[in-house]
């Protein structure tokens, strides 16, 4: 993209990878399964099972699995003052 004068964002980056995808990635053969994996997925796709729901907190509580909720962790850096004053101690 960039050879052609374009300047790349998200939205180009996926169609550009999709298409990638699409031509080179999925449509070589294999060298385990001496398949390419566009037509594995076309034969597998129909026995495949459905994806579960994602876990929500209520389920983790009613699993005994739920972690209490941390405060957040603002940080650990000092009053920019602080280090002036090491600094003007140390370098005067």
């Amino acid at each position: 993209m960039r050879q052609a004068g374009l300047r790349p964002d998200k939205h180009a980056a996926n169609a550009a990878v999709a298409r990638w995808l699409r031509e080179v990635a999925n449509a070589r053969v294999h060298a385990t399964t001496n398949a390419a994996p566009a037509e594995r997925l076309v034969i597998e796709k129909p026995k495949l099972q459905p994806l579960s729901r994602p876990y929500t907190e209520q389920t983790l509580r009613s699993l005994g699995k739920a972690e209490p909720r941390r405060k957040a962790v603002i940080g650990y850096q000092h009053p920019l003052i602080v280090y002036a004053d090491l600094f003007t101690e140390v370098c005067p």
